[in-house]
């Protein structure tokens, strides 16, 4: 593990806090996000039921597993450099009149 400062410490804190639980329980609330997980979790089941022996089986199992890990990386990025553009992306839209503000946000979500 590397040494971590504290701020990046307390980084790692909030965003795992506002991805990995905030914009967790925002999405399961999602009704597209809902259909898309039924539809994937229907897929694998299938998939599952097609497969012929414990091997296979397993196999499919660690491709799920790093598939959620991956998902999970690609969040931590998303995040990342959404902070790292969001006086921009504020600023642009600004110019269009679109409000990004929290409270307008949460009226949207």
């Amino acid at each position: 593990m590397q040494n971590q400062t504290i701020v990046q410490k307390a980084f790692i804190k909030i965003m795992e806090e506002r991805v990995f639980q905030v914009a967790w329980e925002k999405a399961k609330a999602d009704e597209l996000y809902v259909k898309a997980i039924k539809e994937k979790e229907i897929a694998i089941d299938l998939l599952r039921d097609s497969l012929k022996n414990g091997k296979q089986k397993n196999l499919l199992d660690d491709l799920e597993s790093v598939w959620e890990f991956v998902d999970r990386v690609m969040q931590e990025y998303a995040y990342r450099q959404g902070l790292q553009d969001s006086q921009m992306i504020h600023k642009e839209l600004n110019t269009y009149g679109i409000d990004v503000s929290k409270e307008s946000m949460d009226v949207m979500l």
